[in-house]
Order: structure tokens, then C-alpha cells, then sequence
């Protein structure tokens, strides 16, 4: 699986991090309060934000494309790494 997390990218879009996975695209925004939650969105193949997703989902399709649990352990902590709105 080919993955790709861009953090000066999803700051185009007001986001903390965009992540490719595949041929995927998801952005998650990382807000400061309440301390430790995020927003998920899923995007159009262009990168357009298309609709909010939750985290469930999110990490769903995080399971499904990646190929192995380091892959997704990996993904997983340095989407937390952005910037915090």
C-alpha cells in the first residue's frame, strides 16, 4: 500500500493533515478544544473536501487499505501530529 500524509497541504484546506491511502483522499482536522478531538472528512479524487466523515469510518477505511497493522498504527499516530484549531 502506497500512503502519503501532507500537513502543508490540509493547511490549505484549514486542516491538520491530508492523507492519501491508495487512491484515497482524507483530511482530518485537529481542534484544541475539546482537547483530543478531531473532525474527519473523506475528499473527491481532486482533493476537494467532499463530506465529513466520523471517526469510526475513518479508521475503518485506514484498516482496509492499509496492508499491514504497523502501516496503520503508523498513519494513525501522525495524523495527531498537525496543527490544532
Amino acid at each position: 500500500m502506497v500512503y502519503e500524509i501532507d500537513y502543508a497541504s490540509a493547511e490549505n484546506e484549514g486542516c491538520s493533515s491530508k492523507i492519501v491511502l491508495d487512491d484515497r483522499i482524507f483530511y482530518v482536522k485537529l481542534l484544541s478544544s475539546p482537547e483530543g478531538s478531531a473532525k474527519y472528512f473523506s475528499a473527491e479524487q481532486n482533493g476537494n473536501l467532499q463530506k465529513e466523515i466520523s471517526k469510526a469510518e475513518f479508521e475503518l477505511w485506514v484498516n482496509i487499505l492499509a496492508d499491514n497493522d504497523s502501516d496503520v498504527k503508523i498513519i494513525l499516530e501522525r495524523v495527531t501530529q498537525g496543527k490544532k484549531y
